[in-house]
């Protein structure tokens, strides 16, 4: 009896993986569109927009005093919003790495599949390729500091050190297990003296001005709340003559430059919600274009500006993971999450909505680099 009943759990546990990864999402793609999409993961709609915060919170008649307290409060607000991000983003790679690792090893970002993502490969090479791909687009030949911004468990920092003998690199994460893990992985690889890692914010680095004269960037920077201060941050900690180089997560492409896909008008109603839903899982801020990036980088006074779109080079790496997380393997890896709370089984979710974005053209893979005159 003990057998069958330990099998009849089991398929039990099956039952409900199968309901929560296929039905749920499909559900929620019908009844989360009958609801107005929040603005982002942070939900602060009328920060962002100061002639509203005008009419609510400054009383008629305060006069400058008035406008000050209000844009004093917005700002508050903004600092608090920003923080409950950062740390529900640390807190989701703390829950999803290990899972991920075991999956798919030390590289936590999408692969090139050829130029029009039909070169036949495994999916890890991909990955390897997606990180030669990027230096050889960025130009990159010989740094010496190399500052790896969102690390991950310090996949491309290690493949950057590797390939450049004279390079020392430096990863910073939000995560406290993606460091851990990151230190751990270097020290087995042999990599300790040319590699560190630390727990740090992207808006706040704990270095000098002047510092690296590479800043590598694979898909973080659709987790920093504000792109125009992370922006300036990198071009501080830059060298003179120092490269920035980064593959984002963006929306497509628009003539409106706003850095806001709510507020975007050239984006349709149901593309504004997928891009909220995605947020939601992912823990994402605001989505940008890759014409945004380039625009910030300009106002800055970058050099040398470049952009790109390789989400054809990247089509076949979300149906890929999604393949993995319906493996056997993939089922016993998200059940083991449970233990630490449910923001891996959300990001798996996740993924139909990725594939959904990248199928509609939505959801691109941009390409910025600039040099810090």
């Amino acid at each position: 009896r003990q057998p069958l009943a330990s099998a009849m759990r089991s398929w039990r546990l099956l039952g409900c993986f199968v309901a929560c990864t296929l039905l749920v999402p499909s559900a929620a793609f019908v009844c989360l569109s009958r609801f107005p999409s929040v603005s982002s993961a942070r939900g602060d709609v009328a920060v962002k927009h100061v002639p509203k915060i005008r009419s609510l919170l400054a009383p008629k008649g305060t006069g400058r005093n008035g406008m000050a307290v209000a844009l004093r409060m917005a700002a508050a607000s903004s600092e608090v919003a920003d923080k409950e991000l950062k740390d529900k983003i640390a807190n989701f790679y703390d829950q999803s790495s290990p899972l991920w690792e075991d999956m798919w090893g030390e590289h936590m970002h999408m692969g090139h599949y050829g130029a029009d993502g039909e070169e036949t490969k495994t999916d890890k090479q991909a990955q390897i390729d997606m990180v030669d791909r990027l230096l050889d687009w960025g130009e990159v030949t010989a740094p010496k500091r190399v500052l790896d911004i969102g690390c991950g468990v310090g996949g491309s920092s290690r493949h950057m050190a590797r390939k450049y003998s004279d390079a020392n690199v430096t990863g910073v994460t939000l995560s406290p297990v993606q460091c851990a893990h990151a230190t751990a992985r270097s020290e087995q690889a042999g990599l300790s003296a040319r590699t560190n890692f630390q727990v740090a914010d992207a808006l706040a680095l704990p270095f000098e001005d002047n510092t690296f004269d590479l800043l590598w960037s694979m898909e973080s920077g659709e987790h920093m709340p504000n792109k125009a201060i992370w922006l300036a941050e990198c071009k501080r900690v830059l060298k003179p003559g120092g490269r920035m180089l980064m593959a984002t997560w963006t929306h497509r492409d628009t003539a409106a430059l706003v850095c806001s896909h709510p507020v975007n008008p050239d984006l349709t109603r149901k593309e504004i919600k997928l891009l909220s839903k995605i947020s939601k899982y992912y823990h994402l801020p605001d989505w940008v274009s890759t014409g945004d990036y380039v625009k910030l980088a300009s106002d800055l006074g970058m050099l040398q500006l470049r952009s790109d779109d390789w989400s054809k080079a990247c089509g076949p790496f979300w149906p890929a993971v999604w393949r993995t997380a319906l493996s056997w393997k993939g089922f016993k890896g998200l059940l083991k999450t449970l233990k630490s709370g449910l923001e891996t089984i959300k990001g798996a979710r996740a993924v139909l909505l990725m594939i959904r974005g990248f199928n509609k053209e939505l959801v691109r893979l941009g390409l910025v680099t600039f040099v810090k005159p």
